[in-house]
């Protein structure tokens, strides 16, 4: 997996996951994009979208978007609330509003 951010200021920010032996212990490339923004200094933001890369032996056109998980879901609430993310859908991939995708998140 792949994912990019832009912030509004129009900066760019990638990164890929990091798989681990231990399930849990693997990070998504969103918040690592997140985060490398956020060191930049960088606080608002436009869009993120996650990208499913081939696995070897796959064939190129099996790159993809994908929705970001829950828990990234709701990091992208804690730091970038108001952001954008491309998701697919059947007719391709469009913007929605994160909220759309987590109209509850958590709270404590």
């Amino acid at each position: 997996m792949a994912a990019a951010l832009r912030t509004r200021s129009g900066r760019v920010f990638s990164a890929v996951n990091l798989d681990a032996t231990v399930g849990r212990m693997a990070v998504c490339a969103e918040p690592i994009a997140l985060g490398q923004a956020i060191m930049a200094g960088e606080r608002q933001f436009d869009c993120i979208v996650a990208v499913r890369q081939p696995r070897p032996g796959e064939v190129p056109q099996d790159i993809a978007v994908v929705s970001p998980c829950g828990g990234c879901r709701e990091l992208l609430y804690d730091h970038a609330r108001d952001i954008a993310v491309i998701v697919p859908g059947a007719t391709g991939a469009h913007r929605v509003a994160l909220r759309d995708l987590l109209p509850l998140p958590y709270r404590r």
